[in-house]
Order: structure tokens, then sequence, then C-alpha cells
């Protein structure tokens, strides 16, 4: 499988669910943080509330920021096992890591963040995300990219810092508070589950 849906935890860290492992082992129907954008239905309603994908994003968690989007408003994201979609993972980039996906993976993990994270889940997370961050730091220096990586994550912070960014963060409202703890819950939890 490419994936059974997508997490995201308190790291900073999404990946997909069940990435290369057999589709049997996921035939039953589940909730899921967010939907690929490769193999995903959205209702019109859904979109009209929260927006559509970011182009922003450019490529890679544009989806995860939709489906966080929603998951702020109350909507939940879910996995429909007798749904197939082939996709080929990296076919466009070439390889699994490669400069173009790193540094636009590690750019636009610090825009979602940005973008979907009030300052009081920020506050929350943040000892979270450092370590996330100097974890695949450490990860990509093994794998000759660190440089790249922080690349990515200086391109990251300069685009929060644009009027663009600034004009599409999703804006915290009271009536959601008890959405964004249901949220938080979860990334916590999904530090600790992988597939």
């Amino acid at each position: 499988m490419d994936g059974a849906g997508d997490r995201y935890n308190a790291l900073g860290w999404a990946f997909a669910i069940g990435k290369g492992r057999p589709s049997t082992d996921y035939n039953t129907p589940m909730p899921i943080f967010s939907a690929s954008a490769g193999a995903a239905l959205y209702r019109k309603e859904y979109l009209q509330k929260t927006g559509l994908l970011d182009e922003l994003h450019f490529a890679y968690l544009e989806d995860v920021d939709l489906g966080y989007r929603a998951r702020i408003l109350g909507y939940r994201n879910a996995y429909e096992p007798t749904a197939k979609v082939y996709h080929a993972g990296s076919a466009t980039t070439g390889s699994r890591y490669n400069p173009f996906k790193i540094t636009h993976s590690s750019r636009n993990n610090i825009y979602l963040i940005y973008k979907n994270m009030p300052l009081f889940q920020l506050i929350l997370n943040l000892p979270f995300l450092i370590a996330g961050f100097f974890i695949k730091t450490l990860f990509f220096c093994a794998k000759g990219y660190a440089g790249v990586y922080l690349k990515g994550l200086g391109e990251g912070i300069r685009l929060c810092t644009t009027p663009e960014a600034r004009q599409r963060k999703f804006r915290f409202k009271p009536a959601n508070f008890g959405h964004y703890i249901t949220i938080q819950l979860e990334l916590w939890l999904n530090i600790f589950r992988r597939h």
C-alpha cells in the first residue's frame, strides 16, 4: 500500500498509515487525521467551509493542511478500504529522498504549523516540535541531506512572514476550542502510533 490516510503528531511529523504494508492489514474503515490528496473525496460543503487546497504549499502536506482545517471545524476524515486508487508515490520527483521533496516538505511543515496551530497549541507542542525537528535533522544528516533540510526549514520560516501566509492563517475561534483539544490529544497519541 501507498497509504490508508495520514496521521500527524506533536513532533510535527506527518506519515502515511500502512505505507509499504499489505492492504489486507487495513480492511476496516477507520478515522484518520487527513486523507491523502492523491486518493480523496471531499464534500462540497466541507470545502466551502475549510477552503480549498492551499497553493502556497505547492507540493507536499497540502492534504494534511486541508485535513487539519477540517478537524478544527469539527469534521471527521475517514479511510474507506473498499475504495482503491492506484498511485505511484514519488513518481514525479524520482525517489523517496531527494532535494526537491526534502526542501518542500520541510518548508511546508513549518507553514502547516504556523497556519493551523493557535498560540496555546503551539506552546503545548513546542518541546515536541523542537525534538521532532532535531531528530529529523539528525536523520537527514545521516542521509547526506542536512543542509537541504535546514534550507527548507528556513524557507518555511520566510514563507510564514509573507503577507500571503498571514492572510491564509486559520484564525482561532473560541467556538472551535473543543475541536482543538480533540486534535491535541490525537497529536500526542500519534507520537506512539505508527501504522
